[in-house]
């Protein structure tokens, strides 16, 4: 595509260089956390690289003209459509990236195979079927694989109605895509064979790029322990393959055409890589912003704006880079097809695209109105209320004084056993339902759901942690104790350590072995200073401070 020493480094052999960068500073010698990998890479990776998109949709002026209405009304009406989603449809929102996100990543994996292909001449319609259908294939089943990304993707759609999945239907869809799997596989691969007999042959190049990329995503999915740190994994490969294409298709893009502008003009050429990628890792310095605005409503504009990119960004991706089109095809060093045909798909494809968006538009309307003249559940009351009672412990249960967020919280109670019930191999499921058991009353069955995902996975700091909490709250101080020594041994980090040592601080306390709480104490302070006023609460005997979820389990 470029040449062969930059094609390895840049696009074929990229996850060999990315995979062990991650792994090695996320290891316990180096100690580097995961939410922090995933913030750097989600700013200046995942950003940064839409940036290069848009100047080529804003600064391409052949491009800008075709798709003029596009790119003037996509990004305000994006920008809009941020604040009622997130406000009032934060599971639809969720939902929105995670499924656009996979489509975006296995599409842009399908457009670098066809490239290698169409180098050679390989351009059977067939041939790209199959190519399309094992990048869907590899891109889809490992989703359907790992237990908390179904988990993760059940929880959005029944917080957008959607019908109750049974455990027997997510059997039947998860053994269907592995035998779509071997069926496709198959089917490229006799296809592959009569591409080699009858010609023109297949570019074997194109092998090793769909290696290297469902490859990854399958490392990502289901080896990599902690799901944030898997995704910034393949994020690094995904960005730096875009990078690498779009550098390529607009220095030749300038070569080409005189009368683009003279920004472009100036950034694509030789000798300017070094500006083109500090004006990336500006772009995605936008990524950084956002967390670190303490003001809420500035925040939430940085947020707005970081979702706008991300949508545009997939969405212009959508059609910009289109390989029927001549001007990618020359740009990309690829013999230009047919223009009347190219006429003919993009009459067709602007009916479909208005279509399409048509719809959307009305339905998201239809719901902005609804919220409206009848306000749900805001996302800001509903996350205080998951703080309250799906990621905590209350000890004493009681429930909300609002019959609204009563029948929120009756809805969520009943969604999270529905969703460990049809996803029994997601721990952290298991582990939410039985804190939701717990803070309904329900002790005693949440005891037997700990014991249960204990026996099975012994090491399982979180369970360990939730069952010594019950423990605690019934008053079963050395059984609670047991179980915190357990998780104590079981923790990597000394954040980890030191909510666990506070809780053991607590219990000798009140077993009145005052030395022992202090000495417990001051570790927990040593691994974690601002847990101080957490001590003075408790030296002072005051209230017992909640733990969350989110400050002493380490599920993501």
């Amino acid at each position: 595509m470029i040449n062969w020493r930059v094609d390895a480094l840049l696009i074929l052999l990229t996850p060999l260089l990315a995979i062990p960068a991650v792994m090695t500073l996320s290891s316990p010698s180096v100690g580097v956390e995961a939410a922090t990998i995933s913030l750097i890479v989600t700013a200046f990776f995942a950003t940064g690289h839409h940036l290069p998109g848009m100047i080529r949709a804003y600064g391409d002026h052949d491009l800008y003209q075709r798709f003029k209405l596009r790119f003037i009304l996509a990004p305000p009406l994006v920008f809009l459509a941020y604040f009622p989603l997130y406000h009032y449809h934060f599971g639809l929102y969720r939902l929105i990236i995670l499924v656009w996100a996979t489509w975006h990543g296995f599409m842009q994996l399908y457009g670098f195979v066809r490239i290698y292909d169409a180098k050679v001449g390989s351009t059977s319609k067939a041939t790209a079927n199959w190519d399309w259908l094992v990048c869907l294939c590899g891109f889809v089943t490992p989703r359907l694989l790992r237990p908390e990304q179904v988990s993760n993707t059940l929880n959005h759609w029944y917080s957008v109605g959607g019908f109750t999945i049974s455990p027997g239907a997510l059997n039947v869809v998860r053994w269907g895509a592995i035998v779509s799997c071997v069926v496709v596989l198959i089917g490229f691969s006799v296809n592959y064979l009569l591409q080699l007999y009858r010609g023109p042959k297949p570019n074997p190049l194109k092998l090793v790029m769909l290696a290297s990329g469902i490859g990854t995503w399958w490392f990502a999915m289901c080896y990599v322990e902690e799901l944030i740190l898997g995704i910034a994994l393949f994020d690094i490969c995904h960005d730096v393959q875009y990078l690498a294409i779009v550098w390529l298709y607009n220095c030749r893009r300038v070569d080409s055409d005189s009368q683009l502008n003279s920004f472009m003009r100036y950034v694509f050429r030789r000798g300017m890589v070094l500006l083109y990628l500090g004006l990336i890792v500006a772009y995605g310095a936008l990524g950084l912003v956002a967390p670190l605005v303490s003001h809420a409503a500035v925040s939430r504009v940085f947020y707005a704006i970081l979702f706008t990119s991300t949508i545009l960004h997939y969405y212009y991706d959508g059609f910009i880079w289109k390989m029927r089109e001549p001007a990618n095809q020359e740009n990309l060093g690829l013999s230009k097809g047919s223009s009347d045909s190219l006429a003919r798909w993009m009459t067709g494809a602007k009916s479909v695209h208005n279509l399409k968006w048509s719809f959307v538009i009305t339905v998201l309307g239809f719901m902005f109105l609804s919220d409206y003249t009848n306000p749900p559940l805001t996302t800001s009351q509903a996350q205080s209320l998951e703080r309250s009672y799906v990621n905590t412990l209350v000890g004493t249960p009681t429930l909300p004084q609002s019959d609204e967020e009563k029948s929120w919280l009756i809805e969520k109670f009943n969604r999270t056993q529905e969703i460990a019930a049809t996803v029994p191999d997601d721990k952290s499921a298991q582990v939410q339902a039985a804190v939701m058991l717990a803070n309904f009353g329900r002790n005693d069955e949440a005891v037997i759901r700990l014991e249960e995902i204990l026996r099975e996975h012994p090491d399982y700091r979180d369970a360990q942690i939730v069952l010594a909490d019950i423990h605690f709250y019934r008053g079963n101080l050395d059984q609670a104790s047991a179980r915190y020594e357990s998780a104590l041994s079981l923790s990597k980090t000394g954040k980890d350590r030191s909510v666990i040592q506070l809780k053991l601080g607590e219990i000798d306390l009140r077993r009145k072995d005052i030395v022992a709480a202090e000495n417990r104490f001051r570790q927990a302070m040593k691994d974690d200073p601002e847990l101080a006023e957490n001590v003075k609460a408790l030296e002072d005997g005051k209230s017992r401070p909640s733990t969350t979820l989110d400050d002493a389990y380490s599920s993501p």
